[in-house]
């Protein structure tokens, strides 16, 4: 385990805090709901599904992070404007854990964006996110939402090695980088995903993590699930009574590279993801206190939550 040269970036939004050095703060957790495929979803164009189901999972993914200290957003993901609209609702009404807003096009990002605006929500939101394909109409959507909070996806199609991840958001030659995009939206809490193409690629994602924090100092993390997910899909029903094992042996390696928020996929993974990652936390803690004298800075840390 390590300490980063740079000064560490600490961003609050809601009640949370997010970053610096290992050890110090507990790495977010990030449920996705409402995704294709989510099978208590009935309509995805006009947002319909079942109510009672969904906020059972919510709740539980809540009750375990109020039981092990590890902090929970909700990924709100869209397909249409009208259902985006018709999710912020509810979620807002019914929790108050920072969200994030997710779209499957410009359009619904941007709608998503004006019902944040409209119901006062800017403080608790993150917007996923700004990257290389951002369009001006987006950018300045953001900017007049007033949200002040994003995630800045690091994909670099022509480098896919975790230096390319990152010279993207400084930006080379003629093309401006995601950190001046920002910039341009007025965000001012930046958090980088250092993007997770398949299972080999979490190597590279979490080897971009170091260098963003070590050498820049902004939050980092990136989504696991994106690869156990499509090799779940790939695999024999034998490999898949496994999943819930090798999905947080994933995330366990981005968290000892250093990772401060993992998007762990659909948020019923929340029930294994978050002892897991929270037994994590509290072993990094452990040894950041002993061999680095940096101890953690909330008393609700899994180290002294769960031992």
């Amino acid at each position: 385990m390590f300490k980063f040269k740079s000064e560490q970036k600490i961003f609050e939004i809601g009640n949370v805090k997010i970053g610096g050095q290992p050890g110090e703060l507990p790495t977010v957790l990030i449920g996705n709901i409402f995704y294709g495929g989510m099978p208590e979803v009935t309509e995805h164009k006009k947002g319909e599904f079942d109510r009672k189901s969904v906020l059972r999972w919510v709740k539980t993914a809540e009750e375990l992070s109020g039981k092990t200290g590890t902090p929970h957003f909700i990924d709100i993901m869209a397909m249409y404007p009208e259902a985006m609209k018709q999710y912020i609702m509810f979620i807002s009404e019914h929790s108050d854990s920072v969200f994030l807003v997710d779209g499957a096009n410009s359009e619904t990002r941007i709608a998503a964006l004006e019902t944040v605006r409209e119901l006062g929500l800017q403080e608790k939101v993150i917007f996923n996110a700004i990257s290389p394909q951002s369009s001006e109409n987006e950018v300045e959507a953001i900017r007049e939402s007033k949200v002040n909070a994003a995630i800045l996806l690091a994909f670099n199609e022509m480098d896919f090695s975790p230096e390319g991840r990152v010279s993207i958001l400084k930006g080379f030659g003629e093309d401006v980088g995601l950190f001046k995009t920002a910039k341009e939206a007025h965000i001012k809490k930046i958090f980088v995903d250092t993007v997770v193409f398949d299972v080999p690629s979490i190597a590279y994602a979490a080897k971009a993590i170091r260098i963003v924090k070590n050498e820049l100092g902004y939050p980092a993390g990136c989504s696991p699930a994106n690869a156990t997910y499509d090799w779940k899909r790939s695999q024999d029903k034998l490999l898949k009574r496994g999943f819930a094992a090798y999905n947080a042996s994933a995330h366990a390696i981005t968290q000892f590279n250093g990772a401060d928020f993992l998007i762990y996929g659909p948020i019923k993974q929340a029930k294994n993801l978050i002892p897991a990652c929270a037994m994590n936390d509290a072993i990094i803690a452990y040894y950041a206190i002993r061999r680095s004298e940096i101890k953690p800075r909330v008393s609700n840390h899994p180290l002294y939550k769960i031992f």
